[in-house]
């Protein structure tokens, strides 16, 4: 493996972190986060690491038994594009909607600049509209027939 493949794979690692310790607990999970970390994202989205990890904790509370798997991961420069997935059971509050009890399952695909083996900038984009609908919160799209 040439220099440059072994630093490409040692940034991939180090982004993959936060997704495949998803379940873990926080240290662990976002152990290669910077603690001054850039989140971009929605308006509402945590700019800043103790943000981010308030969010991680509202979200762990709604979810359980949380599972993650990384489909695949891409690295180019200093950024690192990964598409996963996360399974759980919706048992807690998630925003205003209470516990269904059900399994959800949300794609990801995420964007994140590793420096000096830390994720410092992370940008996401999570298929929250179907979490929504398999908790029963919003109804599923059924197309019309012609």
């Amino acid at each position: 493996m040439s220099h440059e493949q072994a630093r490409l794979e040692a940034i991939k690692a180090a982004a993959a972190t936060y997704y495949a310790e998803h379940g873990a607990p926080i240290e662990i999970s976002m152990a290669s986060i910077s603690k001054d970390v850039i989140y971009h994202g929605r308006a509402d989205s945590p700019p800043t690491l103790a943000l981010w990890i308030e969010r991680e904790h509202r979200f762990r509370r709604a979810m359980s038994d949380i599972k993650t798997t990384i489909h695949r991961q891409t690295a180019e420069g200093d950024m690192v594009a990964t598409h996963w997935t996360l399974e759980a059971t919706h048992t807690g509050q998630l925003m205003d909607y209470p516990p269904s009890g059900k399994r959800i399952r949300m794609q990801s695909m995420c964007f994140d600049r590793v420096v000096d083996g830390l994720v410092v900038e992370h940008w996401g984009v999570r298929d929250l509209l179907s979490v929504l609908r398999e908790i029963g919160a919003v109804a599923k799209f059924t197309p019309k027939k012609p």
